[in-house]
């Protein structure tokens, strides 16, 4: 029985302590010391440094010059192999890279989890300014356009839980209180597209548009970042909300793409 078993009460199996390991990547901007998987997982050292050479031996991780530590193209291979995900992305990729030519501009799918707004894809065209604009990096519901879209679609009980937290402002221009999210959100619903002016730094903004299911409801935002010196939000929003409701009709077609279809989506994105 190793250290972390000794101490823990409930006594976690090595199933576990592995989850809790891979768990550790969603903070830290994706890439970690030793000593913060350690951190974030509740290990111990030893035992994190343990299990960072397992994981990384059968190819879940990666490790950089420096000695950070990062997840690796296998699982996101794994994570990709959701049926729903996968559809998702898929369906979506041409859009998201036409959107992508036509603007120059950084684009992204997210959904909500828990109170984050976390990035199924990415395409970007510019620095990542958050540290967060990548596949898997996430940023709280209200900083974000697309998070502002999905807490405005969510249901009520997950808005006034969301309203009970802190509401963290990164620059002077983010939302602090609940009666002006609450406003927002409104607004939001009313014109079905958001934009976060420079929420999280002051050389970018983002607009963003619901995309819809069959039934009405939304668990999945476009968005796009833009840049405040040059670029006019009010004249993206077309744009978006155009490209928003493309990927809604093409999730609504249940005829499964062929695999040559996928391979050439990807060509064209510039992925493969």
């Amino acid at each position: 029985m190793d250290e972390d078993s000794k101490n823990d009460p409930a006594k976690r199996t090595a199933a576990a302590r592995v989850l809790a390991l891979l768990g550790a990547f969603s903070r830290g901007g994706g890439s970690l010391t030793l000593s913060e998987i350690s951190r974030y997982a509740d290990l111990s050292l030893p035992t994190a440094h343990r299990l960072a050479k397992e994981v990384l031996e059968w190819g879940g991780l990666e490790v950089d010059d420096r000695g950070r530590y990062r997840l690796s193209r296998k699982i996101l291979d794994l994570a990709s192999s959701s049926t729903q995900a996968m559809r998702l992305r898929e369906r979506a990729l041409p859009h998201l890279a036409n959107l992508h030519r036509l603007t120059g501009l950084t684009v992204h799918l997210a959904v909500r989890e828990g109170s984050d707004a976390v990035y199924l894809d990415v395409l970007r065209a510019h620095p990542n300014l958050t540290g967060e604009s990548r596949i898997g990096g996430r940023l709280r519901l209200h900083v974000a356009a697309t998070g502002l879209v999905l807490l405005a679609y969510a249901d009520e009980a997950c808005v006034d839980d969301y309203l009970q937290q802190p509401l963290k402002r990164y620059t002077t221009e983010g939302i602090g209180d609940p009666a002006t999210l609450r406003a927002c959100l409104t607004e939001v619903r009313r014109n079905r597209f958001a934009i976060a002016r420079q929420f999280v730094s002051m050389r970018a903004g983002s607009v963003a548009a619901p995309i819809f299911n069959a039934d009405g409801t939304v668990e999945t935002a476009l968005g796009v970042v833009y840049v405040t010196e040059r670029d006019d939000p009010m004249r993206l929003v077309d744009l978006v909300r155009a490209t928003a409701n493309r990927i809604s009709h093409a999730m609504s077609d249940k005829a499964p793409l062929d695999p040559r279809t996928i391979e050439f989506n990807r060509r064209s994105a510039g992925i493969l």
